[in-house]
């Protein structure tokens, strides 16, 4: 070959190599990349076989592409590398050594378009993370403190980062409090919460945000959870919880994802505030924190997931469901803290009386449920009866408190979950309506006869109620100023409420009672409810008998919550109110709820004595009396509703 010739087909061979570079470097597809170097590299190198191996993310290399049948013994090697990493190779057989340099270019040109692609890769990443962040921020923003702001957090965590489930863990190292969780069922939960602020509590004890692989023996492995992220929410003299993100990726999240997370949840406790987060937990988490027992919440899953049980196992299961008597009357005259150490007490009585299988549940603000399993009717009716009659004879524990006992069997009484829940409530029902203070085993025929005479007392009662509100109406109607009064009373007295987080039932019984709280003055003249000037004492006297004539209309209905709180709606927190000069926490909340919402619609509407104020002088002037003439913690839920949106508390125009 003469010299001109050998230069003649090295300006061939690079040209094609340029050629080669020019349509590589356009390409962004992995494996038509691959192929184009091993199909360039055979070329150049007049090779007979060769592939393209790429990392397999384990360490080892997997082939990408291979043309023709490999030759004895290795081939000829071109490593691949990124940022001094091996990310492939390019292996021929047959290969001319002068093509080395040129094979050697299309790697290089090979780790250029991988690290390229790479990069795409990771700003897309970082794109749709940035967008899932800012959506995040914006549903947490868009969320009110008292509705669904924990479960929010929680929901827009695990989706920022593609996680498998996610939780908001609370409480001290070696003592988890209270778990919000998605993704997680109540006994996973619980074992999350307990390694959170266990052994894993050190990992973010100094602030800082940490992920990692799931402990080798934590059954959650079974799950395929096996990645974990763990994020501080709250600073450390504030903190809240940890939020726990698992994936089904060993390392848990990226670096970047991790620090999302802890931006996310810096917005959470900027957004939303940490006394709002900890109202949320103590509401949604799975235990009542008063107790110990478990909440309602997972009670509905305890429940379900035993009688599945049952009838796998083929053995009985009961519930016994313990309802508080007197638990309202005492919370009226002592308040809620006496009522919550009262319920407490009973959970203390009864932990040492149930058997380690036992499940115990707070399912109301009055009741108490043990899920009893293996036990039938007789065995459950003799345990509630043990405790029932116990803790009466413990005068130190009842705080004038007594019980009434409810049991129910499953399958031989009910069919379902729902079905032995609502026959246990049944016989509790009926062990009320014979004296209290017993316990009843539910029984088909007496219930049927109860359901009847239910469904008689239901009519009777919606007919009396029905009268008492119009006769509570015809009292408004008795001066244009006063005409929807009661309405309006009733509507901002049961936003009162639920801003003070009472559950719906009670939110229900405070807007009956504001609508019925003027009934009484069918009983005043209409002469002293309409006159433009001063009353003489004894007039006075009159007008102030209105509470207790309500509250006497209201006895021959099953309203005994709704009649007391509209006999004490006009006393004050001072205890200079009337009818019986109750003070302080000894007036029922519903009622010092009543008192804010019927002085805040009488302030902005006209009366025969006075014209009508601004409604922000009427406010300002309610916030004075905070202390005085109203209960605070009412007035600041006045103030916080006023300050979201004043729109939903100003009275409809009395027309």
């Amino acid at each position: 070959m003469t010299s001109s010739t050998r230069h003649d087909g090295n300006d061939t061979r690079a040209e094609r190599l340029a050629e080669a570079v020019q349509v590589l470097a356009g390409e962004r597809d992995i494996d038509r990349m691959c192929g184009l170097a091993l199909d360039a590299a055979m070329d150049l190198a007049g090779a007979a076989a060769g592939h393209v191996a790429t990392a397999d993310g384990t360490g080892g290399l997997e082939t990408r592409v291979a043309k023709g049948e490999p030759g004895e013994g290795p081939g000829a090697e071109e490593p691949v590398t990124v940022a001094g990493e091996r990310v492939g190779v390019i292996v021929l057989w047959g290969a001319d050594d002068a093509a080395r340099p040129a094979v050697r270019v299309l790697a290089t040109q090979l780790s250029q378009g991988f690290a390229n692609v790479e990069m795409e890769r990771r700003a897309a990443q970082q794109r749709g993370r940035a967008r899932r962040f800012a959506e995040a921020v914006r549903a947490l923003r868009g969320v009110q403190p008292t509705e669904q702001a924990v479960l929010c957090l929680v929901d827009e965590a695990r989706k920022l980062v593609a996680g498998a489930a996610s939780a908001l863990v609370t409480g001290l190292p070696g003592d988890p409090g209270p778990a919000v969780s998605l993704g997680l069922d109540p006994d996973s939960e619980r074992l999350l919460a307990g390694i959170v602020a266990g052994e894993l509590s050190s990992l973010v004890v100094h602030g800082r945000p940490w992920a990692g692989p799931v402990p080798n023996d934590v059954p959650l492995r079974e799950q395929g959870l096996v990645g974990l992220a763990l994020v501080p929410v709250g600073d450390e003299t504030d903190r809240i919880g940890t939020l726990a993100v698992l994936t089904r990726d060993p390392v848990g999240v990226t670096l970047d994802e991790l620090e999302a997370l802890w931006s996310l949840a810096d917005h959470a406790t900027a957004a939303l505030g940490a006394a709002a987060l900890r109202e949320r937990l103590d509401e949604l988490g799975t235990v009542d924190p008063a107790t110990r027992f478990f909440n309602a919440r997972y009670f509905t899953t305890r429940l379900e997931q035993e009688t599945h049980r049952a009838l796998r196992s083929r053995e009985g299961l009961s519930l016994a469901v313990f309802g508080i008597d007197g638990l309202t009357q005492l919370r009226a005259t002592a308040g809620d803290r006496a009522a919550e150490d009262a319920v407490s007490a009973l959970a203390e009585h009864m932990v040492p009386r149930l058997r380690a299988t036992d499940v115990g549940c707070r399912t109301a603000v009055d009741e108490l449920a043990v899920i009893l399993p293996g036990s039938d009717g007789l065995d459950a009716y003799r345990i509630s009866e043990r405790i029932r009659a116990g803790f009466a004879a413990e005068a130190a524990l009842t705080h004038g408190v007594s019980l009434s006992v409810g049991v129910a069997n499953f399958p031989s009484q009910a069919g379902t979950a729902d079905q032995l829940a609502g026959f246990a409530r049944t016989a509790l029902t009926l062990a009320r309506r014979h004296g209290g203070e017993r316990t009843f085993l539910y029984d088909r025929e007496v219930a049927a006869m109860l359901d009847e005479e239910d469904r008689r007392g239901r009519v009777v009662e919606e007919s009396l109620v029905t009268t008492i509100s119009t006769l509570a109406v015809a009292v408004d109607e008795r001066h244009h100023t006063t005409r929807d009064h009661s309405q309006n009373v009733a509507r901002v007295a049961a936003m009162l409420a639920s801003e003070l987080g009472m559950d719906p039932e009670r939110v229900e019984e405070v807007r009956l009672a504001g609508l019925l709280h003027d009934v009484g003055k069918i009983g005043v003249s209409e002469e002293l409810l309409t006159r433009g000037g001063p009353l003489e004492p004894h007039e006075w006297d009159e007008i102030r008998q209105h509470p207790e004539i309500g509250y006497r209309m209201l006895s021959g209905t099953r309203l005994r919550n709704v009649r007391e709180f509209v006999r004490h709606h006009h006393e004050r927190w001072d205890g200079g109110g009337y009818p019986t000069g109750l003070s302080g926490e000894e007036i029922p909340l519903e009622s010092r709820v009543i008192a804010v919402a019927n002085a805040l619609d009488s302030m902005v509407n006209d009366r025969p004595y006075r014209m009508a104020l601004p409604f922000e002088d009427a406010l300002e002037l309610i916030v004075q009396k905070a202390g005085g003439q109203f209960c605070p913690v009412a007035v600041e839920a006045l103030q916080r509703l006023a300050e979201r949106d004043p729109a939903w508390l100003r009275p409809e125009p009395n027309a």
